[in-house]
């Protein structure tokens, strides 16, 4: 197959706490579920702010969408916000939310698929770095899935820790 790539980057700084970019791309691509080639368009606008020196926010989207010689195979959209709260140079608190919605031809695939599906994940980590050797990592995971039949559901939480060492001989 022929794959070919043609993308834009830009990126604005209007003040030291706002930046805001824009990337975009068309490409030749291929539908490995089908095995044939595919055009596919992507859109990924995000901005950050900084809050001071302690808070850092960011949301992104990322939109794609591909078509084969049937017409649309697919539309996705994927949603970021991510909110950053430094203590001080050892320690911070992050949470990131993450929404995930496919739409899918069912006519132009060859397996059995779902035509829409939907996720929904959050994370909140802390970090504490010890020394510059030694960082003890404190989080949460939740994670729900959904169709076009059921909503949102809930399928694991996960309570997790780590600790991180660098053994120097």
């Amino acid at each position: 197959f022929d794959t070919r790539n043609l993308n834009f980057f830009t990126n604005i700084r209007p003040s030291g706490a706002l930046n805001i970019s824009i990337s975009t791309g068309f490409s030749k691509r291929i539908d490995y579920s089908n095995m044939r080639p595919g055009n596919q368009f992507q859109i990924i606008p995000s901005v950050e702010y900084k809050f001071g020196t302690h808070l850092i926010t960011q949301v992104g989207h990322n939109f794609q969408r591909m078509r084969v010689s049937g017409g649309r195979l697919y539309t996705a959209n994927v949603s970021n916000a991510r909110l950053v709260y430094q203590f001080n140079k050892r320690s911070f608190i992050r949470t990131n939310l993450q929404f995930v919605d496919y739409r899918y031809n069912t006519a132009l695939y060859s397996n059995d698929r779902d035509p829409q599906s939907r996720r929904l994940g959050g994370q909140i980590l802390y970090s504490y770095k010890v020394n510059p050797q030694t960082v003890f990592y404190l989080g949460y995971s939740s994670n729900a899935i959904g169709d076009q039949d059921i909503g949102l559901a809930q399928t694991n939480r996960t309570f997790f820790t780590k600790i991180g060492y660098a053994w120097l001989p």
